[in-house]
């Protein structure tokens, strides 16, 4: 079967059922960990990225699976070039990362942060004060919702039942059929969406298509007062353009889930976390520990497929 090799640390509870699989297994610490590219067939990979040259010397390797949504630090074309499988482990984290989407929209609209700023600053709050007298109302409000996979669905179910919102989704890829049991408007374009959108979230995976897909232009074609929530990807949003709009008043607020440079430091960001309309989270939709858990198991799993099942794993990119 050949060595297979967990290039980052998982769930303790995962990583267990792990080696029961593949008894072998290099994490790290071993003395072989370091030169993966020499032996490893299968790779385990969390958060360390894989380049085209990792790729290329890893004559031996067959399979690379990614543990959660997302594949952007792995280079697929390079797997495609070099004959690598290349396998992700989406949904698992949906509902939660739909709780984070709607626990971020109503800190914003509620200016839960800012708020409770003040209090602890020793401020004496009336309902006078900007960061109460500017919360917004979310019930009966329009939800757009950018990407309209598990995560989108599961978000647009939420909008619907804590707000009672009208949602709109837009999604190039999306069947017309697909959204059947949500009430819902289905966009022809992102910029039919903007303009509409009370709270906008986004749901879209980082390739070549989706970088930037809300920047300067497409901020300025929101309301004023509106919300904009990102918990997929840091590089889906232009982060300079949002800070920029946010201090201009372009858009009321924004919730963070999601950054270019993770995990966001105050050495990157403090001038970010800084901001009364920001509310900040370190990339924190798929923490929950049985989330991680049954990601992990997902990934062993879909490893055991390829090397030890020899059948066509589940979640294949290429």
């Amino acid at each position: 079967m050949g060595v297979v090799v967990a290039l980052d640390a998982f769930d303790p509870e995962g990583s267990t059922y792990m080696r029961q699989v593949f008894p072998d297994v290099i994490e790290q610490g071993h003395p072989l960990h370091a030169t993966w590219t020499d032996h490893a067939v299968g790779l385990f990979v969390a958060k360390s990225r894989v380049t085209r040259d990792m790729i290329s010397k890893a004559k031996k390797l067959r399979i690379i699976v990614r543990h959660g949504t997302g594949y952007d630090n792995i280079d697929a074309a390079a797997c495609r070039d070099n004959g690598v499988m290349l396998c992700y482990c989406p949904g698992i984290s949906a509902m939660n990362v739909a709780e984070v989407v709607l626990a971020l929209t109503g800190a914003c609209a509620k200016n839960l942060i800012e708020v409770s700023r003040q209090l602890q600053a020793g401020e004496r709050l009336n309902k006078k004060f900007k960061s109460l007298y500017s919360a917004s109302l979310l019930t009966g409000k329009t939800f757009g919702i950018i990407g309209g996979g598990t995560i989108g669905q599961m978000v647009a179910k939420k909008f619907i039942g804590a707000y009672e919102g009208n949602v709109v989704v837009y999604d190039p890829a999306l069947p017309s059929q697909a959204w059947g049991s949500i009430p819902h408007t289905h966009a022809s374009s992102l910029e039919e969406v903007l303009p509409t959108a009370d709270v906008l979230s986004i749901h879209v995976p980082l390739l070549p298509a989706t970088r930037d897909i809300i920047a300067a232009p497409q901020l300025k074609k929101m309301k004023p007062k509106a919300i904009l929530i990102n918990t997929s990807r840091g590089g889906v949003v232009n982060e300079p353009d949002l800070w920029e709009a946010l201090k201009d008043g372009i858009l009321a607020s924004a919730g963070v889930d999601a950054w270019v440079r993770e995990p966001p430091t105050k050495e990157d960001y403090g001038h970010v976390f800084e901001m009364p309309n920001v509310v900040t989270t370190p990339h924190i939709g798929g923490s929950p520990a049985e989330i991680q858990t049954a990601t992990c198991r997902a990934m062993v799993d879909r490893m055991k497929e390829v090397l030890i099942d020899g059948i066509e794993p589940k979640d294949r990119v290429c």
